[in-house]
């Protein structure tokens, strides 16, 4: 017979955890990769190790709770089925970091208040707001909805049950190519938007925190689609979400034509920024901002009523914003380094 290391055990009971198991082993592992369907009953259990959630995983959690103390991170795929109610509720406490992207499907009944109802704590530190996703769940003029708060150290994902709040008018558009969601809190309500899901007729075009990858804007190539329904979807500060009002493009005549070239610019050369207009008063204070792809800030060049005006861009090859600011006129333009 073959000889079970502290590992091999971990590893054999990860995947063959039941009901009638709790799980107290005390091997030290790496990390374990658990698959299939992993069924937790009527006991606590506790894992000692990371555990990584692999995309046929589907973790069943009733009344009772699972220990996680390493980090537990989650493929596309993966899903973590949870009791929602008063007297059942199932509980995932992680040591570590929560990372990747596992479905929450919660089984709601329907002596539920609406009343929160936590359902995975993980330390801040090292964790993803989106490791834990779940579809909205309408029910009549109400809406359960998946949110998370930094609670100290720790970030916790609950959910709740809220009435459908309206839509919120959000959308700006700049230009006839750009559209923006509007997170000046000043005039959006008091919102402060981190996160962003971008819809072209109900189908996701882009998400991403502004950092990251520019959530806040759209941006459609040339023009906008004058036949299509732009929506956007934010998640606050306080991990609340919203939806903005749909929005339908409308052809602006622009007051300012504005071109870069050469596009691509080659490293270590200058790139030339045109701007045709018949009222030159509009480019009194105009200026360009450099961002590179990231959001990151780069630099400043003022245009002071030039139509042509020269631009040092970085010498890292990559992809640039251009972002071009005139009296009433705003101008998106990306520009590659090469």
């Amino acid at each position: 017979m073959k000889k079970h290391t502290k590992e091999s055990l971990t590893f054999f009971f990860a995947f063959w955890l039941s009901g009638f198991i709790s799980l107290t082993a005390t091997a030290q592992t790496a990390a374990v990769d658990w698959r299939g369907i992993i069924s937790i009953g009527g006991n606590h259990a506790k894992v000692y190790c990371n555990i990584n959630l692999k995309e046929t995983a589907e973790l069943y959690l009733q009344m009772n709770a699972l220990q996680v103390t390493g980090n537990l991170t989650g493929k596309i795929g993966s899903k973590v089925y949870i009791s929602a109610d008063d007297v059942m509720r199932g509980f995932v406490d992680i040591s570590g970091a929560a990372t990747g992207e596992t479905e929450i499907i919660p089984e709601i009944f329907p002596a539920w208040d609406g009343s929160r109802i936590n359902f995975v704590n993980a330390k801040q530190n090292g964790s993803a707001f989106g490791a834990f996703q779940m579809q909205d769940i309408e029910t009549g003029d109400f809406v359960v909805q998946l949110k998370y708060e930094e609670d100290g150290d720790n970030l916790v994902w609950y959910i709740e049950k809220n009435k459908i709040n309206p839509c919120l008018p959000l959308i700006v558009q700049l230009g006839n190519h750009t559209l923006l969601v509007n997170n000046n809190s000043a005039t959006n309500g008091g919102y402060k938007f981190v996160y962003y899901y971008w819809y072209k007729n109900g189908e996701l075009l882009k998400e991403g925190s502004h950092a990251d990858n520019g959530g806040s804007y759209y941006t459609g190539g040339a023009d906008l689609d004058e036949n299509a329904e732009y929506t956007a979807k934010t998640i606050d500060s306080e991990g609340k979400h919203h939806l903005s009002c749909s929005y339908r493009y409308v052809r602006t005549i622009l007051p300012i034509n504005v071109i870069v070239y050469p596009n691509p610019v080659p490293r270590n050369t200058k790139a030339y920024i045109r701007a045709e207009t018949q009222d030159l008063s509009l480019l009194q204070n105009a200026s360009v901002e450099i961002y590179d792809i990231m959001g990151r800030y780069v630099g400043k060049a003022n245009i002071s009523g030039q139509t042509l005006t020269s631009v040092d861009l970085p010498a890292k090859a990559g992809i640039y914003i251009l972002i071009f600011r005139a009296k009433d006129y705003v101008k998106n333009i990306k520009v590659l380094v090469e």
